[in-house]
């Protein structure tokens, strides 16, 4: 059993991150291009019911298993590690192969309230095997979380996507020209072969290094059973309610775009432009963010009860997150049309992506209070946040959808974010009595996105005038505009203190 340097582990597994949701979101495009607005609404729709199951297979195991594990390490119990992942890996097994055959079996009810036609049943049955495969990949996974060797997950996820991507581009290309049908069949197949691919790269993994029986071990199977499942109850419900909210959103959205004036194949192909294309775009700096969310962790989790160092990091955390946020917010309110259009063929996506453009910034910020409150251990404030959210969210979509549509969906997401920020930071503040940067976080940003409107306007005129290619017009425009905002945010004083370590000379006069 070997045991990585924890730091160099986190590294690779950051880096693997980036990579893995940067080919994440080209496969989107891959797809919305090849099945359509329509396609990827199915896709989109089914999601929250296998994201349901996935939580139902696990219960909360592998985080607990984890937790067991890294417990008798620091104990030095090794005799123990051996019978703790064999009872884990049997539950995980039974747990994820009677919620496969659950899911399998009863797709037509768990699909009642969604879209029961006959195409969407069967990409959900088709998927299910991936639910068994990610449930005994998560035992596999948990093992080497505890042992620090953070990078070999990384590395497998990054083969997942990988292939993923590959294969759904080739099955799909394949089977199009037999129908949406079939082709959404290709896009299940090409999960299914992502997970066993990185199931097989970690359990080859888990092979070589495995920990042996040496000693009569100290615990017995029932007890490990009974901590395990003890231990992942709360993390399950916490999963469950936010699965329930997206499994929620995907029922009452399309019904609520009916009741807009769509006809249900109209209102699949909006829910597809709103979830798989705007959403898409507008998460697309959580390349960033979800990044800075994964550092978090172990450095808010490191503080203890020192309140003036957990004030000072959430600040310097949402200072970080608005400095990301500012110039995409710009970019995807003033070139909606554009991004959706060049990237995924759907201008219609275009509407209800400014509107989440005004209000990016709660969304990114929300994934980083989060991971603090994670790293403190304040489940129970995560959770009592979630339900509040999710209340305002499902309130906002059935009383703004079916009256305008998509910018009506889009303005119930922002009222999500927005108040899960209210709420996290009302916790935080209540935990450590915080206050907040406003300067830093709010005024210096937006002093500095200010010029960049005009900046950005003249120079995609001048551009324009040289250059006869629209994309690469808006691409050196947008690149203009972002080095201006950085030295006007600099200029400002403005940059966090962990930009500028990585900036060059110029910009080091400026640092806190």
């Amino acid at each position: 059993m070997k045991m990585q340097n924890i730091f160099w582990s986190a590294a690779i597994l950051l880096i693997c991150n980036f990579i893995s949701r940067c080919l994440g979101f080209v496969y989107k495009i891959i797809l919305v291009r090849l099945i359509g607005a329509e396609g990827i609404g199915i896709t989109e729709m089914v999601s929250p019911v296998y994201s349901l199951a996935l939580v139902a297979a696990s219960l909360g195991i592998p985080l607990a298993m984890s937790k067991l594990l890294a417990s008798e390490i620091g104990r030095r119990r090794f005799q123990n590690l051996r019978l703790i992942q064999q009872t884990s890996l049997a539950l995980l097994i039974v747990l994820g192969a009677g919620v496969t055959l659950l899911c399998a079996l009863l797709a037509p009810l768990l699909l009642q309230n969604l879209n029961p036609e006959a195409r969407t049943l069967n990409y959900l049955r088709a998927l299910t095997p991936a639910i068994f495969i990610v449930t005994v990949c998560s035992g596999f996974r948990a093992y080497f979380q505890a042992t620090k060797q953070i990078g070999i997950i990384g590395v497998s996820q990054n083969i997942e996507q990988t292939v993923r991507v590959l294969a759904g581009a080739a099955l799909v290309s394949a089977l199009l020209p037999q129908g949406l049908p079939t082709a959404l069949l290709g896009v299940a197949a090409a999960t299914v072969l992502g997970e066993l691919a990185g199931l097989f790269y970690i359990w080859l993994q888990y092979h070589r290094q495995r920990p042996e029986n040496t000693e009569t071990p100290s615990l017995s199977r029932f007890s490990i059973g009974l901590s395990l499942l003890t231990y992942g109850a709360p993390v399950t419900v916490q999963r469950l309610i936010s699965s329930g909210i997206l499994l929620l959103q995907a029922t009452m959205l399309p019904l609520a775009l009916v009741q807009s004036g769509l006809n249900s194949s109209q209102a699949t192909a909006a829910y597809g432009n709103f979830s798989g294309v705007a959403l898409a775009l507008i998460h697309l700096p959580g390349i960033f963010t979800a990044t800075l969310a994964m550092a978090l962790l172990p450095a808010i989790a490191e503080i203890d009860n020192d309140k003036m160092c957990l004030s000072r990091r959430i600040n310097q955390s949402l200072h970080l997150t608005a400095v990301i946020a500012a110039p995409f917010s710009l970019l995807f309110f003033s070139h909606a049309t554009e991004l959706c259009s060049w990237l995924f063929h759907a201008p219609e996506a275009a509407p209800p992506l400014r509107i989440l453009a005004l209000g990016a910034f709660f969304i990114y910020a929300q994934t980083a209070l989060t991971s603090i409150l994670q790293g403190m251990g304040k489940l129970n404030s995560l959770l009592i946040s979630l339900l509040l959210s999710g209340g305002v969210f499902l309130l906002a979509i059935r009383l703004l959808v079916p009256l305008y549509g998509l910018p009506g969906a889009a303005v119930a997401y922002l009222m999500l974010a927005a108040s899960a920020c209210m709420c996290d930071y009302t916790c935080l503040k209540l935990a450590c009595a915080m206050r907040l940067d406003i300067l830093n976080i709010f005024i210096k940003p937006l002093l500095a996105l200010l010029p960049c409107i005009m900046i950005l306007k003249t120079a995609k005129q001048f551009c324009s005038a040289v250059i006869n290619n629209d994309l690469i017009v808006f691409l050196l425009a947008g690149s203009i505009c972002g080095l201006a905002y950085l030295l006007l945010l600099g200029l400002l004083g403005g940059l966090p203190s962990v930009m500028l370590r990585y900036l060059h000379r110029p910009f080091a006069g400026y640092r806190k």
